[in-house]
């Protein structure tokens, strides 16, 4: 018998195991992915401010692809 509380075998505790490992695993995965999107937010930003500066200086911006 496992030393897990409110599990009733070794099954049970390997799954409870499972569980907060894949919990842990989805945590640090979305607060990567929250700070890669800030990330991307902000060279958005950065290209909008660099679009405004060539257009107000008479630059064409190339249309995308």
């Amino acid at each position: 018998m496992c030393d897990c509380p409110r599990l009733c075998d070794e099954t049970c505790c390997e799954l409870e195991l499972e569980r907060i490992c894949y919990e842990e695993m989805e945590r640090e995965s979305m607060a990567y992915f929250y700070e890669s999107q800030r990330e991307i937010q902000r060279y958005l930003k950065r290209i909008q401010q660099l679009e405004n500066a060539l257009t107000a200086n008479g630059i064409s911006i190339p249309e995308d692809d």
